[in-house]
């Protein structure tokens, strides 16, 4: 089994001090996501994992189901959009979270930063400069590219 690397070498931040991405935490390493300022929690895994964790560290936090490889709907990213936007109000950074914080995480920021008007080309730049590990698969592209023309 490969080596865990730390939380906090792991979070990723697209736009600093209000939204991140990260791989799923441990629950000791919680803690050390809110000392560094992560006051919320979007988790697009596929099961409900850790939910329950991040109701007793007093973090808010929303469960937006994606399968791994596929994109997410244009609904669950309204959604992401509306708590990104409420907690961050709240001076709240919001860190986004898949098992390894990659492929569905890098959709979920990428949708972001085009649905709140950042073009196609600057959102892959910016995923891309913040975690080279976002490899996103061609069902996700097509899902973002999509984006740009609502």
């Amino acid at each position: 089994m490969e080596e865990t690397q730390p939380i906090l070498e792991n979070l990723w931040w697209v736009i600093p001090g209000k939204l991140a991405g990260v791989r799923k935490p441990l629950p000791e390493e919680i803690p050390q996501l809110k000392a560094a300022g992560i006051g919320a929690i979007v988790s697009v895994m596929d099961d409900p994992a850790n939910l329950d964790l991040y109701q007793q560290a007093k973090l808010n936090y929303r469960w937006l189901p994606t399968k791994g490889g596929k994109p997410p709907t244009v609904q669950q990213i309204q959604v992401l959009q509306a708590f990104i936007e409420q907690q961050n109000q709240l001076d709240k950074a919001v860190a986004v979270h898949c098992t390894s914080g990659n492929r569905r995480t890098g959709t979920m920021l990428a949708a972001y930063l085009i649905v709140t008007g950042t073009p196609y080309e600057d959102a892959m730049q910016i995923i891309q400069t913040a975690n080279p590990n976002a490899e996103l698969r061609e069902a996700q592209l097509t899902f973002l590219q999509s984006l740009t023309e609502h």
